[in-house]
């Protein structure tokens, strides 16, 4: 057998949180270098493929880890059940955003040619777009983590009356 020491609780906890914090750090420091590597520096998508894969990896690890074991993705305030709206409209921004600012960049002539209203246009498009389909993903996460909410809770259930 393995002797095992005890460790005080608050010890593993302070642990615990300093790799939660790493890993955060580690996760936006990969979003930030896919990002200035292809629209700074426009590079090819194999420069930046590993990082990308990687923080995709850690993002769908994330998800499904918690969607398997019951977490509510979203809290457990009143407000939590608009957090997919105001994240899909932050998103919708962020993407509007950078899409605006690199079409803009790339093909500036042409939007002055036929007129800002083109751009104004796939502006609007590019928000609705990604704000529906941000909406979308988010909400099947929300009912696939209810689902097993209510799964966990049956199974609890069932177990007290057992007992």
């Amino acid at each position: 057998m393995k002797k095992q020491s005890t460790q005080d609780e608050r010890v593993v906890i302070q642990r615990r949180k300093i790799q939660s914090d790493g890993f955060g750090l580690v996760f936006f420091l990969l979003l930030a270098s896919v990002m200035v590597q292809q629209f700074i520096f426009d590079a090819p998508f194999e420069q930046y493929a590993v990082e990308l894969f990687c923080f995709l990896g850690m993002s769908c690890y994330m998800i499904i880890r918690n969607l398997a074991v019951g977490n509510n993705l979203f809290g457990e305030s009143k407000r939590a059940k608009y957090t997919p709206l105001i994240y899909s409209i932050v998103a919708g921004i962020a993407a509007t955003a950078i899409n605006g600012v690199l079409n803009y960049s790339r093909y500036a002539e042409k939007y002055q040619e036929t007129g800002i209203g083109l751009f104004f246009a796939v502006l609007g498009i590019t928000f609705i777009s990604a704000t529906l389909l941000t909406f979308v993903v988010l909400s099947c996460f929300g009912f696939l983590n209810k689902r097993k909410q209510s799964k966990i809770q049956k199974w609890l259930d069932e177990n007290d009356l057992d007992e």
